[in-house]
């Protein structure tokens, strides 16, 4: 994620007040994600994870 102009193909994300813009391709690529918000003394802000499922070979 970084911070860039909103493009059409990509998807939006609500959680509460928050909105968050993530390309199409990650969206393909990982179906979940898990955002979290730490505010600790060695950093302050939002962490992505993407969860991705793990498919039998």
């Amino acid at each position: 994620m970084a911070l860039d102009e909103p493009k059409e193909d990509d998807i939006e994300v609500k959680v509460d007040d928050f909105t968050f813009v993530v390309e199409d391709v990650l969206a393909e690529n990982f179906s979940l994600f898990t955002i979290d918000y730490s505010d600790s003394w060695l950093r302050r802000g939002f962490t992505v994870i993407p969860d991705r499922t793990i498919s039998p070979c």
